[in-house]
């Protein structure tokens, strides 16, 4: 089992983060999300998934739902939520994807941080 916890995002990675997050168009809501789930869906065919990929499309999808359930969401949760998306499509991030067993594992630290942001803001909603 791979641990999560090996990736750790900085205070560096976190302002440089902030800065691309107030970059996000809330207008390409429809395409960030509709090229999430064709990545998603490549993960899930490229066979048996390990721990990080399953705890990755678990939060993506509840980011997902989050997005479309809450009617509500202000433009910095919406930002927020896309930035998530976004920055798991890219391939050649942090990690690349490309890399087997560690490609997801920065990945899923900035999901988990984006997650960790909006929970409360998200609550109140």
């Amino acid at each position: 089992m791979i641990d999560p916890k090996l990736f750790k995002l900085t205070k560096q990675d976190k302002l440089h983060y902030r800065k691309l997050i107030k970059n996000i168009d809330p207008y390409h809501k429809k395409l960030i999300v509709d090229v999430l789930r064709k990545k998603i869906q490549n993960i899930l065919g490229s066979g048996d998934l390990n721990s990080v990929e399953f705890k990755l499309i678990k939060d993506l999808a509840k980011l997902n739902n989050i997005l479309e359930t809450k009617v509500n969401l202000s433009n910095d949760i919406i930002k927020k939520i896309l930035f998530a998306m976004s920055y798991v499509i890219d391939e050649d991030d942090e990690v690349p994807d490309i890399i087997p067993i560690y490609g997801y594992l920065d990945d899923i630290s900035v999901v988990n941080w984006i997650l960790q942001e909006i929970e409360n803001d998200v609550l109140k909603i």
